[in-house]
């Protein structure tokens, strides 16, 4: 029997610099980053990925990732 696998549906900005500033923020902060619908940095339009395998998502409705399997939480 195989393990199923879980992750989570993370938000992202893809500009480099922007990930830089993100990194350096609190849990806290980054907890509420996850909710922006566009980056305060830059304005770009935040990037659904799956946590797992970092693979961008057409839709935060997927139970699954269509890329890697894993259940989102």
């Amino acid at each position: 029997m195989s393990e199923t696998l879980t992750s989570s549906v993370d938000k992202i900005c893809q500009e480099t610099d922007c990930s830089e500033k993100i990194a350096e923020l609190t849990p806290e902060q980054r907890h509420l980053f996850k909710s922006f619908t566009y980056c305060p940095y830059c304005a770009e339009e935040m990037t659904l990925v799956c946590n797992l395998c970092h693979e961008q998502l057409n839709s935060a409705d997927f139970k699954f990732c269509p890329w890697c399997g894993a259940a989102f939480e």
